[in-house]
């Protein structure tokens, strides 16, 4: 047998105790920054949750509707951008009239024009309940996003109803303000007018007076100067009326009134200005009065309810420039009595109806002054009453007075 050999001893030197300790060293220092890396990426880790938690929460918590959506979807909203689409739609743009059904509708249309812009910026739109007796108002303001998320558009939408309010009472108080400030220089301007005018009726009443002494018409000429009388005496009461406006004195002698005398007087004066229209125009008007008899009487003043029933039927003259009929007639209507005048001209734009009886507001443009109706309705409201007009379905305009019917006084008699 062969002797057994020994493997020859390696050539390759094993490390130093100092190279040893060097590297342990070297472990040492890596495994200290391994650790403060770790340490500082935990911090970085925990102050992130945090500053998540925080966004969320304040996300969450806001007054604000908030949402990341597109043309076509919601991407991303918070808890309140859901409790806002559950309201009822629809909601009314309020520059164009334009409605939409829900909120994500509101933002997707919007979305729709901002993504549509060349030029970035923000759009503040405001929208309205179309439907409710106290409608919320939203404000939404859409800006594009930029970056990585191009296409989408952050959307944030505040309830501002109460906002809304108070920019429409502020407006309201305004106008208030103007109304007065232009009654009271009408009032300046009446006084004036009023003394020339009182002057000029009473020459007219003097003149009248020598016509009827010295001469003595009949027939349709004797009821055209009782008309002339008549209309006189009217105007002068409706200059005193005029000169106590202007000193600031204000309200009527109320006074039992027969609604179909009123009625009766009015008519007879208008009519011959309504048949002379009719007759220069060539376009047939007719004015069918039906009175029933025994209606109940009612406060107020013969003049002045003269003067509004004189105002209605000029106007449904003037709303007729084609000719029609214009009705009027009263009746018994339970513990009131109610008087209807209407016509079959071009009617009263519905955007017009609430604001037909302010003062200074007319549809008849450089032609009116927008006192006439203002001043009917305050008649018959210091009467009482109710004044309200609507549209006939027919075609035309309808108004309504209702006043409370009084009581018939007792017939005196009885034994002695």
């Amino acid at each position: 047998m062969s002797p057994r050999r020994e493997p020859p001893p390696s050539t390759v030197p094993g490390p130093s105790v100092r190279e040893s300790q060097g590297l342990l060293r070297k472990y040492r220092e890596l495994m200290k920054k391994h650790t403060a890396l770790v340490r500082k990426l935990g911090e970085n880790t925990r102050r992130q949750v945090i500053t998540l938690k925080l966004s969320r929460w304040a996300l969450e918590t806001s007054d604000s509707a908030l949402a990341m959506m597109n043309a076509t979807s919601v991407v991303l909203a918070n808890s309140r951008w859901h409790a806002l689409g559950r309201l009822r739609g629809p909601w009314r743009r309020e520059d164009d009239g334009a409605e939409r059904m829900a909120l994500r509708d509101v933002g997707q249309a919007e979305a729709a024009v901002v993504l549509a812009l060349t030029e970035g910026g923000a759009r503040i739109t405001r929208y309205r309940q179309a439907r409710e007796a106290q409608p919320r108002v939203l404000e939404v303001r859409i800006e594009r996003v930029t970056g990585q998320m191009q296409g989408q558009v952050l959307v944030l939408a505040r309830d501002i109803t109460e906002q809304a309010r108070a920019e429409e009472e502020l407006a309201s108080a305004r106008a208030t303000l103007l109304e007065r400030e232009k009654v009271r220089a009408l009032g300046e301007l009446a006084a004036g007018i009023a003394h020339d005018l009182r002057a000029t009726l009473n020459a007219m009443r003097l003149r009248l007076e020598l016509l009827q002494r010295e001469v003595s018409p009949t027939g349709q000429g004797q009821q055209h100067m009782d008309a002339l009388v008549s209309i006189v005496s009217d105007a002068e009461a409706r200059v005193g009326r005029l000169q106590d406006f202007s000193r600031g004195k204000h309200g009527t002698a109320l006074e039992p009134v027969q609604l179909a005398h009123v009625v009766h007087d009015a008519v007879d004066i208008v009519r011959g200005g309504i048949e002379h229209q009719a007759r220069q125009g060539g376009h047939p008007l007719s004015l069918d009065v039906a009175l029933p008899e025994g209606l109940p009487r009612v406060a107020g003043s013969a003049m002045e309810l003269r003067y509004v029933v004189i105002n209605l039927l000029i106007n449904a003259r003037d709303a007729m420039p084609r000719g029609g009929a214009i009705r009027v007639r009263a009746f018994k209507a339970g513990k009131a009595v109610r008087l209807v005048v209407e016509d079959e001209g071009t009617g009263i734009p519905e955007e017009h109806l609430p604001n037909i009886f302010k003062p200074f507001f007319t549809t008849k443009g450089e032609r009116g002054t927008g006192l006439g109706l203002s001043m009917a309705h305050g008649v018959v409201t210091q009467a009482g009453g109710t004044l309200t007009a609507a549209n006939r379905p027919e075609g035309g305009a309808v108004f309504t007075l209702t006043f409370p019917a009084l009581k018939a006084a007792p017939a005196r008699g009885g034994a002695r």
